[in-house]
């Protein structure tokens, strides 16, 4: 009867804890992190499963975020580095070359050449592709806001989960000693009773 009510119980949070994931990601991965954090934190019983299993849900949207904010900085590379370009390149004489330097932005991620290319010009100016990667944060500062404001407020989500498995132990472990303590009074208020009725 115990494993049967288990198996429907691991039923029913399997439909609970399962994220939906997105196409690109993968559902054996999140399996990996739930099963991490299922050694880690150990639950017992289904209220502190399901503490875990939120606690899973949030870590992984934790993880989606951080891989979005990569994912968006690295779309915006070949703007910000055209926009570099626009700012530093100056041949004598000559203004801007924005069409020259918007072909040189696309080339720089597949040609050897535009890459030293690139570098020659950032240095000129004590710079290096780092000065691509601020220029491609700048550009998002707005976005990359939004993003930082979900993860703390993931964060704020999974620390009260985590808290709630140790509060949940805390308040189990009190339950637990009052009962023991209240049988043990019981004995011995009866062993008492025992004694003066057989005297």
């Amino acid at each position: 009867m115990a494993e049967r009510l288990e198996e429907l119980t691991g039923r029913a949070l399997a439909l609970i804890w399962k994220p939906a994931l997105l196409l690109t990601e993968s559902a054996e991965e999140f399996d990996n992190l739930h099963a991490m954090l299922v050694q880690e934190i150990d639950p017992h019983g289904i209220i502190e499963r399901m503490h875990v299993d939120e606690t899973a849900k949030i870590v992984w949207e934790m993880l989606r975020i951080h891989r979005c904010k990569a994912a968006m900085i690295n779309t915006a590379f070949r703007a910000a580095l055209k926009n570099l370009l626009v700012q530093l390149w100056n041949e004598p004489g000559e203004p801007t070359p924005y069409e020259d330097s918007q072909d040189l932005a696309l080339a720089w991620f597949t040609d050897p050449k535009a890459k030293e290319e690139v570098a020659e010009i950032l240095g000129r100016f004590h710079l290096d592709e780092t000065a691509i990667e601020a220029e491609a944060i700048k550009s998002l500062a707005a976005e990359l806001e939004v993003l930082d404001r979900m993860l703390t407020t993931l964060e704020v989500r999974r620390n009260r989960a985590i808290r709630g498995v140790a509060e949940y132990r805390e308040t189990f472990a009190k339950r637990v000693k009052e009962g023991s303590d209240r049988i043990i009074e019981a004995e011995t208020f009866l062993r008492l009773t025992d004694d003066q009725v057989s005297t």
